[in-house]
């Protein structure tokens, strides 16, 4: 499913590619549209530079940025993999057209294929259209971290998904 075409329903063909540093610019400016809390061009390069960082981007045929997912593996001990979710987003003209849902299976089937137990994340108390979504997808809100964003100042939701990749 992952890195080949898919019809949406506007019948454009996306895919889902690894980043780039030259997809830098793309990310930013397209967090920004969607309000993400912002990262700086440093913090993305900083993240490419990293072994267990899984950055991926959803592309037009244009080969245009629609959307992009970053998060990370994380080694809990010698016998574990957990994975963190730190950024989702989807060209606000996208939404609701599956292409989140395409992001978040590419991101999943990756965290499947390094046996992962969990997946985390964190996400705006206020951000209703995420924490739906996140449940659809079987997340479950574990903590409420107070005073966890700025601008605004809000509490945060973490959430976490156990796979059942290591049963068996």
């Amino acid at each position: 499913m992952t890195g080949s075409g898919i019809n949406s329903p506007r019948d454009e063909r996306v895919r889902v590619r690894a980043v780039d540093a030259c997809h830098i610019a793309d990310l930013i400016h397209l967090g920004q549209s969607v309000n993400l809390s912002p990262w700086s061009a440093n913090s993305y390069l900083a993240e490419l530079k990293n072994p267990d960082a899984l950055m991926l981007r959803l592309v037009s045929d244009e080969n245009r940025t629609v959307g992009f997912v970053v998060g990370r593996f994380v080694r809990i001990g010698d016998d574990r993999t957990d994975a963190e979710i730190y950024n989702i987003a989807v060209k606000e003209s996208e939404q609701r057209t599956g292409k989140g849902q395409l992001l978040f299976d590419a991101f999943f089937e990756r965290c499947k294929d390094r046996r992962v137990d969990n997946i985390w994340l964190e996400v705006r108390e206020s951000n209703e259209k995420a924490i739906s979504f996140y449940k659809r997808n079987g997340f479950e809100p574990t903590q409420k971290r107070s005073h966890f964003y700025d601008n605004p100042r809000e509490h945060a939701w973490v959430m976490r998904l156990t796979l059942e990749t290591n049963e068996a």
